[in-house]
């Protein structure tokens, strides 16, 4: 994000988030277990109204991961509504499942912002998701010139994307520099912009 502004992600002891420092909370597609799920939600809706929990999620639809379908619906149904009933924006993983995310998105009305993490498609699935309204977030992927997000990262409104480094072994700064240069854009202005975005969803 902007630098000085950052976001930890939690996807499991989410006591943790007492600690403070901006977080957000979210059950993981990934991690979802039948005997874990509604223990996790209680956990999470107790936690995530603290005011340090700035966003839900990382939560989704992956089709690459064992996890079972019907169970990952479930859970990302049910932390949609938590997201519009504490008025704090949604944190999306999705692996192939564009469709299914944002049909699941329209049928719970989500009435916050929605951001996409580690958005590495195409640029006519990144305008569907800009035409909703939502935002993309961008990572490392950005340093191999032969990525779909090049040209998906040109294509987005100044206000509507974030950087990242999620769990790349990487400095954020080294994104920075190559989202201005292939956005054609001074890396200054481009941190001012992202800070500027980072306000407007995160209420920050």
């Amino acid at each position: 994000m902007g630098e000085g502004l950052f976001i930890t992600n939690r996807y499991h002891a989410f006591e943790k988030a007492e600690g403070g420092g901006l977080c957000s909370l979210g059950i993981h597609p990934w991690y979802v277990t039948p005997d874990g799920i509604e223990h996790e939600l209680v956990q999470l809706e107790q936690y995530a109204s603290q005011p340090n929990v700035v966003a839900i999620g990382e939560c989704g639809l992956d089709k690459l991961t064992n996890t079972d379908w019907s169970l990952q619906e479930d859970a990302f149904h049910r932390q949609i509504r938590l997201a519009n009933k504490l008025h704090k924006p949604l944190i999306i993983h999705c692996v192939r499942a564009y469709d299914e995310v944002l049909l699941l998105l329209k049928q719970e009305q989500v009435a916050v912002p929605v951001v996409f993490h580690g958005f590495n498609k195409n640029v006519q699935v990144a305008q569907r998701i800009l035409a909703k309204g939502y935002y993309l977030s961008f990572g490392a992927v950005l340093l191999n010139d032969q990525s779909s997000a090049i040209a998906a990262i040109q294509a987005c409104p100044e206000d509507r994307f974030f950087l990242e480094t999620d769990d790349a072994d990487i400095a954020i700064g080294q994104i920075y520099e190559k989202a201005a240069d292939v956005r054609k854009t001074g890396k200054d202005d481009l941190i001012l912009q992202l800070q500027k975005n980072f306000q407007a969803v995160f209420n920050i």
